[in-house]
């Protein structure tokens, strides 16, 4: 409630209306005042109805105003709330794509005070980020069979076109071996060999746009910030709340069929028993890539065929390989696993420990069951790289390491299991998120039953 206080002077009497606006993000109580002026010859009586009706009219402007401290721009705010919040608070890989969308939201509305920032200043931004050409993605360039070929006829090696083009060693070597690279480093190779860029290598345009999760990523991180000033009554209420995003849309999920999945095991056979022991588990675990590299021994029970899922293993530039709690607390779980998939599992560990006493010192013991060959935890790029190599040497199509995981889901569904054990075995956090992502897979199989149950039973029309 506003406080009053009387102030006489050369001009006559005054009065200093003083309202509480809460307090700023510091802790710091914030207040607001006004001077009001009685108009002359106006009685005691009507000095004192007036006076206390422009304090309850002052005391509701404030409520509606907030903080006064709401006049700190976007940017000032929002780097607040990643030191005070997110870092605190939030999962390593959040925070570093939080980070990644600073530069462009800054640019647009950084500038703009908190108390001024209205939905449409948002929905603006909103709008251009789908717009063409806001990509910064660069096209790509994969080599055409017959680059090493053409290396040995001219009698050049890796080494030399790296230090005559300026292209890392690394790099060229994965250009040679079949992997993407940047436009700019296949233009540099192709002028180093005399060749045009096109005789050399199948050229990909980048998308130009940005996707509409991407978008939504953008829209949340505003909204994060804005609540927050919300929180601390810097502004009434949250203007994301009434920005809309476009829908866009929802690309079909490719699966594996059965018969690739099986033509993929059989293949595996060839395999180092490593990496089938990660797609045997990718396969009839359906777990995700950050919670098989994240295994450790002592997660695994031989005896009963069961694998505790409880912890994931990531990669971020600023930390490197590191460990991490699952996605949700739902993913932390337990699953029953075919007496093949231990068999295999067995094996693994055998060559493990013999790859640990050649190590000798050398050996990092993390106890993880994916490693490099010191005992580090595996980077986790490396399953994905290699099976994209493995795929392209057994003519396999290449879906990618979480295909694996869709396969799965399928599987079950496809075997008669309902939504929540599917939901359950998968780690989601909620029953819904398995039906959005696998609805389609869901319509199929009830479609099979009603046909089954068609071809058991029938029944005569009445005439």
């Amino acid at each position: 409630m506003a406080t009053i206080k009387k102030r006489e002077g050369k001009n006559g009497v005054s009065y200093l209306i003083r309202s509480s606006c809460g307090y700023d993000l510091s802790g710091r109580h914030i207040e607001k005042s006004m001077t009001w002026k009685p108009s002359p010859g106006m009685t005691p009586r009507q000095i004192e109805k007036e006076l206390n009706r422009q304090a309850v009219l002052f005391d509701e402007h404030c409520a509606a105003q907030g903080v006064q401290n709401g006049n700190i721009k976007f940017e000032a705010l929002a780097k607040q709330w990643l030191e005070e919040y997110a870092e605190p608070n939030l999962r390593p890989r959040t925070v570093a794509r939080l980070h990644q969308l600073e530069d462009r939201t800054y640019q647009a509305i950084g500038h703009i005070r908190v108390d001024k920032l209205t939905a449409r200043h948002i929905q603006k931004f909103i709008h251009n980020l789908g717009e063409e050409g806001i990509s910064s993605v660069k096209d790509k360039a994969k080599a055409k069979p017959g680059l090493t070929s053409l290396l040995a006829e001219m009698n050049l090696t890796q080494k030399a076109l790296s230090e005559q083009i300026g292209v890392s060693r690394s790099v060229l070597s994965a250009i040679c071996r079949g992997e993407s690279t940047t436009f700019a480093s296949a233009e540099k190779v192709a002028k180093g060999l005399g060749k045009p860029v096109s005789d050399l290598f199948v050229v990909t345009k980048a998308k130009t746009t940005l996707s509409p999760k991407t978008i939504k990523h953008y829209l949340s991180f505003i909204s994060d910030v804005m609540q927050y000033a919300v929180r601390f009554d810097m502004i009434p209420s949250n203007p994301c709340n009434r920005v809309t995003v476009p829908s866009g849309t929802q690309a079909e999920r490719e699966v594996y069929s059965l018969e690739e999945a099986q033509s993929f095991l059989d293949s595996l056979e060839k395999a180092p028993t490593k990496y089938r022991a990660f797609f045997v588990l990718a396969i009839y675990g359906g777990l995700r890539r950050g919670e098989i590299l994240g295994l450790e021994w002592k997660d695994l029970d031989f005896e009963n065929h069961v694998i505790k899922v409880q912890r994931t293993s990531l990669y971020s530039k600023d930390l490197g390989t590191f460990t991490d709690t699952t996605k949700n607390k739902t993913s932390i779980r337990s699953l029953k696993l075919p007496a093949a998939v231990f068999a295999i599992l067995r094996q693994h560990r055998a060559e493990q420990a013999e790859d640990r006493l050649r190590q000798g010192d050398h050996w990092q013991d993390h106890d993880r069951l994916f490693t490099n060959l010191n005992g580090e935890p595996m980077h986790p790029n490396t399953p994905y790289h290699w099976l994209k190599r493995f795929c392209e040497e057994t003519n396999q199509r290449f879906l990618g390491v979480h295909a694996f995981r869709h396969l799965n889901a399928s599987l079950l569904i496809n075997a008669g299991a309902d939504v929540t054990l599917v939901s359950k075995s998968l780690g989601h956090s909620q029953v819904s998120t398995t039906l959005n992502i696998y609805s389609h897979t869901f319509e199929e199989a009830q479609a099979r039953a009603s046909e089954a149950i068609a071809d058991i039973l029938t029944f005569q029309k009445k005439a």
